[in-house]
């Protein structure tokens, strides 16, 4: 069962104004949490591939919108890690509180790589090493510990919308 799209457009519409608006000014350890990632992946971690690639294409497209990056670099990044992400669905069990972590890990560093990459094939000119080293890396450690918040919010959110209880 999918979940309702009246729910979901807003949520990721809310998502992406915050990220594109609210949290560049709220950054931890200098970079801002990127919470549309974070939501894309616990939700195609628990859903599967089909619903992570729906909410990783709506929610790509609205910050591609609302951003300055390349027009379907985030859409692009987003749907790469959402369809990975959603092979291990069936991982999740109420002993893996590690694996969405995991996942946060390995997915934004995938996510940071192929934006980096599209950005370079549209605009050239990136600086790979700064961009490692001042965004990539904080970002892996602020969105590594901010999934399993993000992961809770998200498994209550599949309860209500009528799954069994996936959770820790």
């Amino acid at each position: 069962m999918g979940c309702n799209p009246y729910l979901v457009l807003p949520l990721l519409l809310l998502a992406a104004l915050l990220q594109t608006t609210a949290l560049p000014s709220m950054t931890i350890l200098g970079v801002k949490p990127e919470m549309m990632l974070l939501i894309v992946l616990g939700w195609s971690l628990l859903r599967g591939v089909e619903e992570g690639l729906l909410w990783a294409f709506v929610g790509g497209l609205m910050l591609d919108f609302f951003s300055g990056g390349p027009l379907g670099a985030s859409t692009l990044a987003l749907l790469a890690v959402s369809f990975l992400s959603g092979l291990t669905r069936g991982s999740v069990t109420r002993a893996s509180f590690l694996l969405p972590m995991g996942v946060a890990l390995a997915g934004t560093l995938l996510f940071q790589g192929l934006f980096l990459l599209v950005v370079q094939l549209a605009r050239g000119n990136v600086p790979w090493a700064d961009s490692l080293w001042r965004v990539t890396l904080p970002s892996l450690a602020v969105n590594t510990l901010l999934m399993p918040v993000v992961f809770q919010v998200l498994a209550w959110l599949d309860r209500k919308t009528g799954r069994e209880e996936i959770g820790w």
